[in-house]
């Protein structure tokens, strides 16, 4: 009888494409956790035992009520229902893991970070903040001499940093409908696929950016500007961005297994999205933001200062609110209290609690002060998991 598993998953392959993925249905369900099957893959590892990590699970937890689509619902009614699109969840307070739950994975497969990990690529800029090799108020064209002839020349470190670039590489309905669009063209690049016969490089598509407003004065979603942090992270240091992410991040990590970060076709990381690892070990990258990292770290990763940044980087109110973001996250948390976002991290809320989310549904949120991490992962273009972090971070269960 032939393999069906294997039918399967030649089938899958032969299909993903970036207009399959964005339908977020089977073959974006089966990618996102086989990505190292269709694209160039660095594998980051650690040479430390996986661990740091103490199971204390708080059943109370999972009764907490968020509104969604499906109606209100407990975590444990919404993880359990057949639309939610759920995968995995974890919350870890104070290192000890109070809810675990995989209703579609298995706990040890990588899953698809989708743009959970524009931190990391924030991160990276960070390290050469507090090295001394890059200035916030510094431009992109005297640091990235691909650059330097071209529109992103005078943006500031910042305003990529914050997603102020003032190009025109911003994600919204209109530019994902539209394949001509440079968001859109990054991805087609990404992938290796054409653009009118044509199959551009990452780089080729920044450097045709035009200037469509003035730099820092709108919140700009998009993750063309994160790869050019990429590229300034490489240009600066002189070293391939997984090679530094090793240095600086995973290699001092117990973690279960590789980081693994995939590439264009020209070895490009994709550090805006595309990057895989276990839940678990997403957790632990949320974990170096808070008090507990020396549990499943070997140093201290992500200094004070690099938090003090991403919570005093957020502008008022109204400038988040002002485009299609703002409003786009608020919806997706059904929580307005957010001051805004900064530094690749989508919201920061005024007790200092950050949260990142991704295509698919996939989060990342961070209390410091709590010593609090909730991560999951999911396949579904609803985004509901998100309605349950505030409930989650600010119930007395984890006081």
């Amino acid at each position: 009888m032939p393999d069906r598993s294997a039918d399967h998953r030649y089938r899958m392959r032969a299909q993903v494409s970036v207009p399959k993925l964005l339908e977020c249905g089977e073959v974006a369900h089966w990618w996102c956790t086989h990505i190292s099957e269709t694209m160039p893959t660095a594998l980051v590892h650690s040479p430390h035992a996986p661990g740091g990590l103490e199971d204390a699970p708080n059943d109370a937890v999972m009764e907490i009520e968020a509104e969604t689509d499906l109606g209100t619902l407990s975590l444990k009614d919404f993880l359990e229902h057949p639309q939610s699109g759920a995968r995995g969840i974890i919350v870890v307070k104070s290192g000890k893991i109070v809810v675990e739950s995989y209703p579609d994975l298995r706990a040890d497969q990588p899953h698809l970070w989708a743009s959970c990990a524009k931190p990391t690529a924030g991160l990276m800029i960070e390290y050469l903040i507090d090295a001394g090799l890059i200035d916030d108020d510094g431009l992109i064209g005297d640091y990235i001499p691909a650059l330097r002839d071209t529109e992103w020349h005078d943006v500031t470190v910042r305003q990529v940093m914050d997603m102020t670039p003032g190009m025109d590489c911003e994600e919204n309905e209109a530019t994902r409908a539209d394949p001509t669009s440079n968001a859109i063209r990054a991805f087609l690049a990404e992938f290796g696929h054409p653009v009118n016969g044509k199959v551009e490089t990452l780089l080729e598509v920044l450097q045709s950016s035009r200037r469509v407003g003035t730099p820092g004065e709108k919140f700009e979603y998009g993750s063309p500007c994160t790869q050019v942090l990429v590229f300034l992270a490489e240009t600066v240091a002189g070293l391939p961005w997984a090679e530094q992410f090793r240095r600086n991040v995973w290699s001092h990590l117990r973690a279960d297994g590789p980081f693994q970060a995939h590439l264009t076709p020209d070895g490009v990381a994709l550090a805006h999205g595309v990057v895989s690892t276990t839940l678990r070990d997403m957790a632990r990258f949320g974990m170096l933001y808070t008090p507990s990292w020396s549990r499943i770290s070997i140093q201290q990763v992500v200094s004070d200062d690099v938090i003090a940044r991403i919570r005093g980087g957020v502008r008022d109110k109204a400038f988040f609110m002002n485009g299609y973001d703002g409003p786009v996250f608020v919806d997706r948390l059904g929580d307005d209290t957010m001051l805004g976002n900064a530094r690749q991290w989508d919201c920061i809320w005024p007790d200092g609690d950050f949260y990142k989310g991704g295509f698919m549904d996939q989060g990342l949120y961070v209390s410091a002060d709590r010593d609090l991490v909730i991560a999951y992962f999911s396949t579904t273009p609803n985004m509901q998991l998100t309605r349950y972090l505030r409930p989650i971070a600010t119930s007395d269960l984890l006081a």
